[in-house]
C-alpha cells in the first residue's frame, strides 16, 4: 500500500495581539446591548473556560497567543493554536465569533463532539481541527459554511457517516482531508455535484464501504489529488471513474477490495497523471 500523499496546507502563524475591548460588568453596561467585541471577548472567554491549558499560553485577561483582529473593527478574525496541547472540548460558543474567517486548532489534544454551532460560522473560509482526540459524527451544520475552501478534520476519531448533503453549499471548497478517523458507509454519490472548485480530496484510512459511484468524481475538472486507500470499498471500479478529471496527477485506492482496472484508453486522456496506487 503506497502511503498516502502529505498535502501542505495553507500556514497560518500565531500570533500575539491585544483584543482591544473592554469587558464591563457594571450596572450601565449591563442594561444596552454588548457590541460586537464584548461578545466575541466572551465567547474566547468561554472556550479559555473548558480547556485545561497545561502551559498556561490563554492566560491573562485579553491578551491571546493565536488570535487576530481585524483593525478597525477589533473583531476577531482568526483563531490560530497549533501544536499548543489546549486539553478539552471546543466550546459551542466559538460559533458566536461571527468574524471569524480562520479556526486553525490542530495537534491539541481536543476532545469530545465538533460543536454543531460552528455552522453559524458564516465568514470562516480555513477550517482545521486536524490531530486531535475529536469524536462522533461530523455535524451536518458545517454544511452551512458557505464560504469555506479548505475543510481539514483528519487524524481525529471522528465516526459515523457522511453526511449526503454536508457539501451541498460549499461552492468554493477546494480542499477537504478527512483521512485518519472512523467514518464509516458508502461515500455519498453525489457529495462533489456542488464543489466544481475541488483540488483535493483525501478520505483514506477510515472505514468506509460499499461501492464507488460512477459519478462520484464527473463535476470535479480541476481535481488534481484523490485519495481512498485503506478503506473498505468494494465492488467494481466504475470504468469512467475519471473520466470528467483532465487535471488529476494523483490517484489512490488501493488497500480496498476493489476489482477491475481503469481502462487504459481512459489513462491516456489523463495527460497529467504521475501516480496511479
Amino acid at each position: 500500500m503506497a502511503n498516502a500523499p502529505s498535502f501542505a496546507g495553507i500556514p497560518i502563524i500565531p500570533v500575539l495581539l491585544l483584543l482591544l475591548s473592554t469587558f464591563s460588568v457594571s450596572s450601565s453596561s449591563s442594561s444596552s446591548p454588548a457590541n460586537g467585541s464584548d461578545t466575541d471577548l466572551a465567547a474566547l472567554l468561554a472556550f479559555k473556560s473548558q480547556l485545561a491549558d497545561p502551559l498556561g499560553v490563554l492566560a491573562g485577561n485579553c491578551r491571546w497567543i493565536g488570535v487576530s483582529c481585524s483593525p478597525c473593527r477589533h473583531r476577531v478574525t482568526a483563531l490560530s493554536l497549533s501544536g499548543i496541547p489546549l486539553v478539552g472540548p471546543l466550546s459551542p460558543h466559538l460559533g458566536n465569533l461571527s468574524f471569524l474567517s480562520v479556526l486553525n486548532i490542530t495537534y491539541a489534544n481536543l476532545t469530545g463532539s465538533i460543536p454543531p454551532e460552528l455552522g453559524r460560522l458564516h465568514r470562516l473560509r480555513h477550517l482545521r481541527l486536524k490531530g486531535n482526540c475529536l469524536s462522533n459524527d461530523i455535524p451536518a451544520d458545517l454544511g452551512n459554511l458557505t464560504r469555506l475552501d479548505f475543510f481539514s478534520l483528519s487524524l481525529n476519531q471522528l465516526s459515523g457517516q457522511i453526511h449526503p448533503q454536508l457539501l451541498l453549499r460549499l461552492h468554493n471548497l477546494r480542499e477537504i482531508y478527512l483521512y485518519g478517523n472512523y467514518l464509516s458507509g458508502q461515500i455519498p454519490p453525489n457529495l462533489f455535484n456542488n464543489t466544481p472548485s475541488m483540488c483535493y480530496i483525501s478520505f483514506d484510512n477510515n472505514r468506509l464501504s460499499g461501492p464507488i459511484s460512477p459519478n462520484l468524481l464527473f463535476h470535479l475538472q480541476k481535481l488534481e489529488i484523490i485519495s481512498l486507500s485503506g478503506n473498505d470499498l468494494s465492488g467494481q471500479i466504475p470504468p469512467y471513474l475519471f473520466s470528467n478529471t483532465p487535471s488529476l496527477r494523483e490517484i489512490y485506492i488501493s488497500a480496498n477490495t476493489l476489482s477491475g482496472h481503469i481502462p487504459p484508453n481512459l489513462l491516456i486522456h489523463l495527460q497529467k497523471l504521475e501516480i496511479i496506487s
